[in-house]
């Protein structure tokens, strides 16, 4: 028998304030697992970062667009798709996850402060990946409970 999955969606407006109603969600749930608090922090990290992306890159600030954030809860995993209807992060879209600029002690220019967020979220989630289709943006990212 597969594992029940839980759901919640979340839809806030394109407001940079209106994340910690995201982040209080991904902490609650968060509670209903076995993630240590160091874990809960760098999944809260994640989310909210990656929900900050789209209002920022996506809608370029602009309120009144929505960002929806869905997650699921199973025995086994974690998942949260944060999604937006803006403009779509157009190098993910064209080489993958793997082309993010990434950080190297040898490489100052890898130390821009913008464009590191997405690195962290690949390097403290468990899967990430990312979908354009029909006008929608979903960055998927997971945690493995087990």
């Amino acid at each position: 028998m597969e594992p029940r999955t839980q759901t919640i969606q979340l839809l806030i407006d394109s407001r940079l304030e209106d994340t910690v109603l995201v982040a209080m969600a991904i902490r609650g749930l968060c509670a209903m697992t076995g993630l240590t608090a160091e874990e809960v922090n760098r999944v809260e990290l994640c989310v909210v970062e990656i929900t900050n992306n789209a209002i920022e890159h996506a809608y370029s600030s602009a309120l009144g667009n929505a960002v929806e954030v869905v997650i699921n809860l199973s025995t086994d995993e974690l998942e949260i798709v944060v999604s937006d209807w803006g403009q779509a992060m157009a190098a993910v879209q064209s080489s993958g996850m793997s082309d993010l600029q990434h950080l190297t002690a040898a490489d100052p220019e890898s130390w821009s402060c913008s464009g590191r967020g997405l690195n962290i979220v690949e390097q403290l989630m468990d899967d990430v990946s990312y979908i354009s289709s029909d006008g929608k943006n979903s960055f998927y990212m997971s945690k493995n409970l087990n």
